[in-house]
């Protein structure tokens, strides 16, 4: 199950005018990882002229991808710095931004560059769930590590009465009865 946060212009904008931001979105996104939340991104034109795009956070990334990442060297894109790049759109390119999520239609503007605070309380609520969410990752790795090895059943050998015990089952009733 996804989770998205939308964002879409407050105005149409020409197709010329929608490029120029496509590609402004795509330089300002460069030289982080992304690993955290999906970088900037528009949608294929509604046909209404507005720009639409979304992005999903990464609440538990992948190990794998979390090494790629660190090897990389690069910093982690977080719903902070999606943010950021709107924000940068915006007071660059003077097109304003509805914002909104999964569950709710409406979260807030980004006008001239600047974030309602309201858009600001929901998206930092976002990233500090995902900073927990990999600390206890983290944790429960590092304590599983510290558990010690599982017993060895095998090496067990069950006296001669066991042997004769049927194992234990939990019967269930057939369907309809």
């Amino acid at each position: 199950m996804g989770f998205s946060i939308y964002y879409r212009s407050t105005r149409p904008v020409a197709t010329a005018e929608a490029d120029t931001i496509r590609r402004a979105a795509r330089t300002a996104n460069a030289g982080r990882t992304w690993l955290g939340c999906e970088p900037v991104h528009f949608f294929a034109g509604e046909g209404d002229g507005y720009l639409f795009g979304g992005s999903k956070p990464n609440f538990q990334p992948h190990p794998d991808d979390v090494v790629a990442a660190t090897r990389s060297g690069l910093p982690d894109g977080t719903t902070r710095d999606l943010l950021e790049v709107l924000c940068v759109l915006s007071r660059d390119h003077g097109v304003d931004w509805k914002l909104s999520h999964d569950h709710d239609p409406h979260i807030g503007y980004i006008r001239g560059g600047e974030c309602d605070g309201s858009v600001l309380d929901q998206i930092e609520a976002f990233a500090d769930l995902g900073d927990i969410l990999g600390e206890l990752g983290l944790e429960q790795e590092t304590e599983a590590f510290d558990l010690p090895p599982p017993p060895d059943h095998r090496a067990e050998r069950k006296s001669d009465e066991d042997e004769d015990d049927p194992p234990s089952i939990l019967q269930f009733r057939p369907r309809g009865t």
